[in-house]
């Protein structure tokens, strides 16, 4: 199956950012730079912004657990990042890893590159942690320098810590490791730092083929990595078919969905792919791991239209965590974090 077009996985970026600015505005969670990225939200149904609430939070919480863990030596590189915040927040709390690289599209990396330099968005980045050499050498907070290039392939945009790169994640995965660790046309990564690798519903939009070889790539070449994921999951059964029909009444295919079976499907195509360890969980499973005050919260800000289809939605999402080494991402400590989250 042919994938979505560069400008259908735009209007998904599009639709995900006004999505989180919605919910953000309704109180889910606080995010103070969302509305540079969409200043005028369209409505969303309050099982959607319970959904976002889950993922984001979830999101953070993880990949704090894992800096933390690391005690900050270590790198975070972003797939598909689009207009994501996560970055910013992670600034704000002082939890930044050593490098921290978003990937995207070139249009994509453009626009936020423009928006961060107009909006001056990291003029308070937090100083950098000591090098030991094997990462390149990043700016401090008074010595913060932008820079930016870009060939016919690659655009460029690097403010100390903080890396955006463009690159199409469907061509060879060995260009994106060289690029990712060339210290003069990319951030510098080192292939034997903890790396914790983020995807927000990007491989369904790669054919099945391509996002395998992408997950199996990495796995090889990052021995001490970690794979974060947030996906569809029990796509086959009736409400499954139900949300394809509505994928593709909006001209979106997803050529990736033969893993998006089950949980099963999901975990054993990184375990297939040279994962060491996979586990998954359904957004209802990781909304019941939430502290019991914060789902109070959460359920007392937007009554439920339906709260069965919101239970049914819910189980149709799911977030996974692969990783090469549990002694850097152990499971037990993804449980205890999202159980931190407010």
């Amino acid at each position: 199956m042919v994938g979505p077009s560069d400008e259908i996985i735009q209007l998904t970026n599009d639709d995900a950012t006004s999505s989180k600015a919605y919910a953000v505005s309704r109180g889910y969670w606080k995010d103070k730079y969302i509305k540079y990225f969409c200043s005028s939200p369209s409505h969303k149904t309050p099982e959607i912004n319970r959904g976002y609430f889950i993922r984001t939070t979830a999101f953070r919480a993880i990949t704090i657990s894992f800096i933390k863990s690391t005690g900050g030596a270590c790198q975070v590189v972003s797939l598909g990042a689009g207009s994501d915040t996560l970055y910013f927040s992670l600034k704000d709390a002082q939890q930044t890893p050593e490098l921290y690289v978003e990937v995207d599209l070139a249009l994509n990396i453009r626009q936020k590159a423009m928006i961060i330099q107009r909006r001056k968005l990291l003029e308070t980045t937090a100083p950098a942690p000591p090098n030991d050499g094997n990462l390149k050498p990043t700016t401090s907070q008074k010595s913060l320098n932008v820079d930016v290039s870009h060939n016919d392939l690659h655009y460029v945009f690097e403010a100390g810590r903080f890396h955006l790169l463009s690159f199409d994640l469907r061509r060879p995965v060995h260009e994106l490791v060289d690029i990712l660790c060339s210290p003069v046309n990319g951030p510098g990564c080192s292939k034997i730092y903890p790396t914790l690798f983020l995807a927000e519903c990007v491989l369904v939009y790669m054919p099945a083929e391509t996002s395998y070889q992408l997950i199996e790539g990495l796995s090889a070449n990052f021995p001490s990595a970690s794979f974060l994921h947030y996906e569809q999951v029990n796509m086959s059964d009736s409400f499954g078919s139900v949300m394809i029909k509505n994928f593709r009444a909006r001209s979106c295919e997803l050529p990736g969905l033969d893993a998006c079976h089950s949980l099963a499907t999901q975990e054993e195509r990184f375990l297939k792919a040279g994962w060491k360890i996979s586990k998954g969980w359904t957004i209802n499973q990781v909304y019941k791991t939430l502290p019991a005050n914060t789902r109070y919260r959460i359920e007392h800000l937007e009554l439920l239209d339906d709260i069965e289809v919101t239970i049914q939605l819910f189980d149709h999402y799911c977030i996974l965590l692969a990783t090469n080494d549990e002694t850097v991402c152990p499971m037990k400590q993804l449980e205890e974090s999202l159980c931190s989250i407010e």
